[in-house]
């Protein structure tokens, strides 16, 4: 049983102070109330998706019951958070309020950035408050999809900030959410002029080092500003450090890291956000599934911090999924099935037959990456001479141009 458990975690151990040890103690699913055949299933649903997921970690009582990777990917190898930085960032400026650096999240951007009161040159900015930035409501017209991004915009150009203050207003701040990657800069130029340090050295002092996080890549913008929509690169362990911090209310190993009021107000609803599947509820750079009773830090392409309060619970993936977004039917499906897996708050009874079977899948998924299950659809001779001809006229266009 003791070789079982060491491989199937590929590095676990048995401890409720992750922090004293710098990284998280390992069990057996059963040891923590969850079922390892239910994982199993669990994982044979993922494979059969075939998407780009890099990896899969499930903490239960503050033990890894569950960590997988997909190549080249392994435990010690960051990964991009992409917009989980944003969760992150709210962290900053709930920490930075506790320590009277910013008065509180009814601040406005005149506090900081004295500039925004001549309203010929950035008009409707100076009423802008910190609370808006965090749900998206800054009123600042924010194109972030599409061939209009610009987000991409702003990547090119010479000043991060000015470039967001200089945008035009397409609502009244507070009235209307509208994803956006500007207000998240705004909010890390924001806590580097009210603290004197940059995020990344505010955060390393009051967030990362706390957890024993180690020091984080994380870029800047030209003028040095830490990217606050994204950039930050991690462990997916050192990822879910975040995850248990939030599950217990901002305390780590006895210590309150985050106020709990601010981590509170960070998982309530304050707006909801358009995604493809309709209206999500959003607190301060947290997505909030209120079906599942949990909640979500999220970056693009598959990045997720998810907490289960009810089931003391904490997952985290990472990936490159194309079609990701907020709010998948994919996520939700995984997070319904983790949720199934906790049969029992304590312990259940070993099962050794469905946990060898679960190591078996997570050794296998070390060696290669399942491939999607495409549906095979009959082709009519007509229809592959049709295709032929297709080809073969382009290709004869190209060699004449």
């Amino acid at each position: 049983m003791k070789a079982t458990i060491a491989v199937l975690c590929a590095s676990v151990v048995l401890s409720a102070q992750p922090a004293e040890i710098g990284t998280w103690d390992e069990s057996t699913p059963e040891s923590q109330g969850m079922d390892s055949a239910e994982l199993v299933k669990l994982l044979g649903y993922v494979n059969r998706q075939g998407k780009a997921l890099d990896s899969l970690l499930i903490i239960r009582h503050g033990h890894l019951i569950l960590e997988m990777y997909y190549p080249p990917y392994t435990r010690d190898r960051e990964h991009i958070v992409n917009s989980i930085t944003k969760s992150f960032i709210s962290a900053l400026v709930g920490i930075a309020i506790d320590q009277h650096y910013v008065s509180s999240d009814r601040s406005t951007l005149l506090d900081y950035f004295p500039e925004v009161a001549d309203g010929s040159k950035y008009p409707g900015k100076a009423s802008i408050q910190i609370r808006d930035l965090l749900t998206m409501n800054s009123g600042i017209d924010w194109p972030q999809y599409g061939s209009n991004n610009v987000s991409d915009e702003m990547g090119r150009s010479p000043n991060w900030v000015e470039f967001i203050l200089r945008r035009p207003m397409a609502t009244k701040p507070g009235s209307q959410s509208n994803y956006s990657n500007g207000d998240a800069h705004l909010l890390s130029a924001i806590i580097q002029r009210a603290t004197g340090e940059d995020s990344l050295e505010f955060g390393w002092k009051h967030l990362f080092q706390p957890l024993g996080i180690p020091r984080p890549r994380w870029f800047r913008d030209p003028q040095g500003i830490n990217i606050g929509s994204a950039t930050i690169y991690l462990p997916p362990r050192e990822m879910a450090k975040l995850g248990y911090l939030y599950l217990h209310d901002g305390a780590w190993a006895g210590k309150q890291i985050v106020p709990a009021e601010w981590v509170r107000a960070s998982l309530e609803r304050h707006t909801g956000i358009q995604i493809n599947a309709g209206i999500a509820d959003y607190g301060y750079y947290w997505w909030l599934y209120p079906k599942l009773g949990m909640s979500e830090a999220w970056g693009g392409a598959g990045q997720r911090i998810a907490i289960f309060r009810d089931l003391d619970l904490v997952t985290v993936m990472t990936g490159d999924i194309s079609d990701d977004a907020p709010v998948t039917p994919f996520s939700t499906e995984i997070y319904r099935r983790i949720m199934s897996s906790a049969k029992a708050r304590q312990t259940l009874p070993e099962n050794v037959s469905s946990l060898d079977t679960l190591h078996g899948l997570i050794r296998a998924a070390a060696a290669t990456r399942p491939r999607p299950q495409y549906v095979s659809w009959p082709m009519t001779t007509g229809a592959a001479l049709l295709l032929f001809g297709m080809v073969w006229l382009t290709v004869r266009r190209r060699k004449k141009a």
